[in-house]
């Protein structure tokens, strides 16, 4: 039985009507002086919320995916993904370039039908909001239709006005194609750091390279500023106020991975250490993403994979920007007893920290001005469709999607009789 995650699907509003059911006016005349209260006007205002249609439609469990907020239209967009998770631990494969928006008004979501040519099937990609544009970018990730992988280091636009996709064509010194980056846009430009250039499923390639593309020519330029972070793969990034701020990663498979935070100056090009990690930081993690809060001059960190046997992390740290200080806002689960062998774990394997989503990395993850949000990702159940929100005025996680319908851990659904984690 899945635990019910209380919330208000709206999924009709009537809207009511302020006329008087015998159509006179009652309004007093326009130099009366008597206030149209007082002469008995007992009409209802109109209420101007949407319409909510019931789409009948929600997205399935997923991962390896991306999610952008679309301002506009207020609602998050979700491109592509891993529709089967791993089975013990051997890789699965079922890609797509499927397109999904979840309304942040109505609480529902529904299946797009872009135009234009889009990337296409993409996994571990990167989809980022340009503000300025009205419009996000899609940069590289990877599809496989047979082996090894395929990497992509192409660029493409998705108009939030129209639901158009675009390709844009670059000119310049660009990165290599990859996966897994750290990607974001300051400004005019879209940044990338990092990355997997790795074509088996059986190993990671961290690199350690910069580049910049110019929104306005479509040029890249290679970034070979002193102090960059070490070459990884899987890093968050975010920017917040003038700095690209980039958290974690490793290399390869065999580590290390890291805690350590750094910061990129947009306006001078020029890299510095914000944090070198050790026992005042985070756990060591990949996967983990960021968010901006601008106002307040944080970044949050949440997710990902850490280097011991809990593996998926679901704890919320904030990272001070001017004090140079992390502070824990969400703890994790936490661990009870050893895996029984790799990907098998005992029911007890967790408590669960019920004010917070399952542990999770491989997931989409956007944000608004006062919301970071967690779409969908890969459990240690397989993958999730539900949304969370970390909000930057408390620090803590709010439901904000349906609730999970797979991927979810036993222990968090309120079973008494759960065989192991998962069932």
């Amino acid at each position: 039985m899945l635990r019910l995650i209380t919330f208000a699907l709206s999924f009709s509003l009537l809207i009511a009507c302020g006329d008087d059911d015998s159509g006179a006016d009652t309004s007093p005349p326009s130099d009366g002086g008597t206030d149209a209260t007082d002469a008995g006007d007992t009409s209802v205002p109109e209420d101007t919320s949407p319409e909510c249609t019931p789409t009948g439609e929600i997205i399935g469990g997923l991962g390896e995916h991306t999610a952008v907020f679309d301002e506009m239209n207020n609602r998050l967009v979700v491109y592509g993904g891993n529709t089967v998770a791993p089975v013990m631990c051997v890789p699965a494969y079922e890609l797509t370039s499927d397109m999904w928006a979840f309304d942040l008004t109505c609480e529902q979501w529904s299946r797009l039908t872009p135009n234009g040519t889009g990337p296409g099937v993409r996994t571990r990609h990167h989809f980022v909001v340009d503000g300025a544009r009205q419009r996000a970018i899609a940069f590289g990730g990877r599809d496989r239709t047979g082996a090894p992988y395929t990497n992509y280091a192409d660029v493409f636009a998705f108009d939030f006005a129209t639901d158009t996709w675009s390709e844009i064509v670059t000119t310049g010194t660009g990165p290599s194609p990859r996966s897994n980056g750290a990607v974001a846009i300051a400004g005019d430009r879209l940044l990338v750091f990092g990355g997997d250039v790795a074509t088996s499923g059986f190993e990671l390639t961290g690199v350690g390279d910069f580049f910049s593309l110019d929104l306005t020519t479509n040029e890249w330029t290679e970034i070979t500023a002193e102090g960059a972070p070490s070459p990884r793969l899987y890093p968050g990034g975010v920017v917040v106020g003038d700095d690209f701020v980039v958290f974690g990663g490793t290399p390869s498979f065999s580590g290390p991975y890291r805690n350590d935070l750094y910061a990129f100056d947009v306006t001078t090009d020029t890299w510095r250490a914000l944090a070198g990690g050790g026992p005042d930081s985070p756990p060591t993690r990949f996967g983990g993403e960021l968010y901006a809060d601008d106002a307040n001059g944080l970044v949050y960190l949440t997710g990902g994979h850490d280097s011991t046997s809990l593996g998926n992390i679901n704890d919320v740290w904030a990272f001070d920007i001017a004090a140079g200080t992390w502070r824990q806002t969400v703890d994790a689960d936490v661990q009870n007893a050893e895996p029984f062998g790799r990907c098998d774990f005992p029911a007890n394997f967790t408590t669960p920290n019920m004010d917070a989503p399952d542990r999770r990395h491989y997931f989409g993850h956007t944000q608004s001005a006062t919301m970071g949000y967690v779409v969908g990702g890969k459990t240690d159940c397989g993958n999730i469709n539900d949304i969370w929100a970390i909000d930057f005025a408390t620090g803590l996680y709010v439901p904000v999607g349906p609730a999970a319908t797979t991927g979810e851990a036993c222990n968090r659904t309120g079973s008494t009789t759960c065989s192991s984690l998962c069932f």
